[in-house]
């Protein structure tokens, strides 16, 4: 189990089907997962050039900082 913490706005990386895309820390949700685990809601776009935003909540394992990002 991954011991990292993301904080609310912070720009993570995590895989969507065959595809790395960045997304925005927009809520701890807690331990709420499988054993426990804690679970981020993530606010991300699913195709780069879409105006559409999805959410998923995501184990802390799954989630990549994004160091030095301005902006999605």
């Amino acid at each position: 189990m991954s011991k990292q913490k993301f904080h609310s706005g912070q720009i993570v990386t995590f895989q969507y089907g065959s595809r790395s895309v960045h997304g925005v820390v927009k809520e701890d949700r807690g331990p709420i997962g499988m054993k426990g685990r804690v679970l981020y809601l993530i606010e991300f776009r699913p195709e780069s050039q879409s105006s559409d935003i999805s959410h998923i909540e995501l184990p802390a394992d799954r989630l990549k900082e994004v160091e030095d990002a301005v902006s999605l």
